[in-house]
C-alpha cells in the first residue's frame, strides 16, 4: 500500500510539473529533463509511469478536462425551462457563472487555465484531445441554445454570439498576470468577478433581446 501511494504521488508530481511548465512555455518547449527536474524525479520515472512524453502531456490535458467534465453543462442547465424567455436568460447566466467558477477556482492548480490557453494556440494532437473532451460538446450545447433563443440567427451570427459570450472570461484567464498587474492586485477578488459576470450577462441578454436577470426576479431594460 505504501508503495502504491508513493507511485501515485510520483505520478501526480510529474503531471503537476509538466502542467506548470506547459503553462509557462507551451507544450512544444517542454523537455522531459525539465519536467523531471521540476518534479525532483529522474527522467526514467516519466517513461515508467507514462511510457512517453506525449502520454504524460495527454495526462496533463485530461486532468484539466476532467474538471469541466465533472461539472457537465447539461446538468447545470437541467433546471432551466428553455422554452421560456426567462428560462433561456437563466441558462445563459448559468453558462457564464459556471465558466467563471471553473476558470478561476482557487482550489484548482494555478496552471490549469493557462494550459487551456496554450492548448488553443497549436492545432495538434493535444489540442484535439481537449477539443473532443470539452470544447466541441460545450460549444454545441451553447450554439443549440442560441438557435433556440432566436431561430433566425445565421451560423455566422451564432458563432459571433458564442465568441462574444465566452471571450471576456477567457481574456481574464489568458492574460491574468498582465491584467492583475495593471489593476495592482495579486488575484481577482470575488467582488470583481461578480461585477464582471454581471456586465457580461447583461450585455449578452440585451443583445439577444432576453429579460435581464436581477436578484429579485426578472426585469426588462
Amino acid at each position: 500500500m505504501a508503495i502504491y501511494r508513493s507511485s501515485l504521488k510520483t505520478r501526480k508530481g510529474l503531471i503537476n510539473a509538466a502542467g506548470e511548465l506547459a503553462a509557462e512555455k507551451g507544450f512544444h518547449s517542454v523537455s522531459t529533463r525539465a519536467v523531471a527536474e521540476r518534479a525532483a524525479q529522474n527522467i526514467g520515472s516519466i517513461h515508467y509511469h507514462f511510457g512517453s512524453k506525449q502520454k504524460l502531456f495527454e495526462a496533463v490535458v485530461q486532468q484539466v478536462a476532467e474538471r469541466w467534465q465533472q461539472s457537465p453543462l447539461e446538468e447545470a442547465l437541467a433546471g432551466c425551462d428553455l422554452l421560456t424567455r426567462s428560462g433561456q436568460a437563466q441558462a445563459l447566466a448559468i453558462i457564464l457563472r459556471r465558466q467563471a467558477e471553473l476558470l478561476f477556482d482557487k482550489a484548482a492548480p494555478a496552471w490549469h487555465c493557462r494550459v487551456i490557453y496554450q492548448l488553443m494556440q497549436s492545432p495538434d494532437a493535444l489540442q484535439a484531445v481537449f477539443r473532443t473532451a470539452v470544447v466541441v460538446p460545450e460549444r454545441e450545447q451553447v450554439e443549440k441554445l442560441l438557435k433556440q433563443i432566436d431561430p433566425d440567427l445565421t451560423e455566422q451570427q451564432i458563432q459571433a454570439h458564442f465568441f462574444v459570450l465566452t471571450a471576456p472570461l477567457l481574456l481574464h484567464a489568458d492574460y491574468q498576470k498582465a491584467l492583475l498587474r495593471r489593476m495592482g492586485k495579486a488575484a481577482y477578488d470575488d467582488s470583481y468577478l461578480e461585477t464582471l459576470l454581471d456586465i457580461c450577462t447583461r450585455q449578452t441578454l440585451l443583445a439577444l433581446g432576453l429579460p435581464v436577470l436581477a436578484d429579485e426576479g426578472l426585469v426588462t431594460l
